[in-house]
């Protein structure tokens, strides 16, 4: 009688790899969140410093998170959900709200010296500012409530215009 000679199994193929999810733990996504987020808030600055309309500033937020998408994507090649998209805007709110509570902060401390608060007014007035909306300035960073609304505003700004952005760059780069 012949025997017939077996072989060997077949090595079965390696799964595919998923992508990683979109969190603190995946590094691109870390990365180019905190790029986005660090000039999300250089750009909220510069239009207020250049005076542009207060809707350029939000529409900037919510174009940051866009943009933390695309960069993913370009980086990566991988497709993002809306989801995913949402949650990769909101890291990169998460990081321009860090750096706002930051500068909210070092601007409380320094009003509680008198010399800075006469110079910041001297400042504000040779840019135009009338002596009573400086003097409102002054006193919503030496008040608590000041500051807390100060700080819930800023936190509502940076996290759901950036998530609405990056939901949307997530649903509209998919179309490729």
């Amino acid at each position: 009688m012949v025997e017939l000679e077996t072989l060997p199994p077949l090595p079965q193929p390696a799964p595919a790899l998923e992508p990683p999810p979109i969190s603190f733990h995946n590094g691109p996504a870390v990365r180019i969140a905190l790029l986005a987020g660090i000039l999300s808030f250089l750009v909220s600055m510069l239009s207020g410093q250049l005076a542009l309309p207060q809707a350029f500033a939000l529409v900037w937020l919510a174009a940051a998170g866009f943009l933390a998408v695309y960069l993913y994507k370009r980086r990566t090649g991988q497709k993002l959900s809306v989801a995913s998209g949402a949650h990769l805007g909101w890291i990169c709110g998460i990081f321009g709200f860090v750096i706002v509570t930051m500068l909210l902060t070092v601007t409380a401390v320094m009003l509680s010296e008198p010399s800075v608060v006469s110079a910041m007014r001297e400042q504000l007035k040779t840019r135009g500012m009338a002596e009573t909306t400086v003097n409102q300035m002054i006193e919503v960073f030496r008040s608590p409530g000041g500051i807390t609304a100060a700080v819930l505003v800023s936190f509502v700004l940076f996290t759901v215009l950036p998530t609405f952005g990056g939901a949307l760059g997530a649903k509209l780069l998919d179309r490729d």
